[in-house]
């Protein structure tokens, strides 16, 4: 299963950033640390993680996984 380097739309200017180098998915799971964020995938070449208190109205990813 692949997952493309989409990089995120901005949520205050709606600009695009690092498409093509990084990638920003949302995960199914609300975030316990700050109300109204979620835990979302982040990868770049040489590192993966989940992370947690994003804002949900920051532009990244959904890809739907069976």
């Amino acid at each position: 299963m692949e997952f493309p380097a989409v990089g995120y739309r901005n949520d205050t200017s709606g600009s695009l950033y690092v498409a093509g180098t990084d990638g920003y998915y949302w995960s199914s799971v609300a975030s316990a640390s700050y109300s109204g964020s979620a835990d979302y995938l982040y990868f770049h070449s040489s590192s993966l993680n989940v992370t947690n208190g994003y804002g949900k109205r920051g532009g990244f990813s959904v890809r739907c996984v069976r």
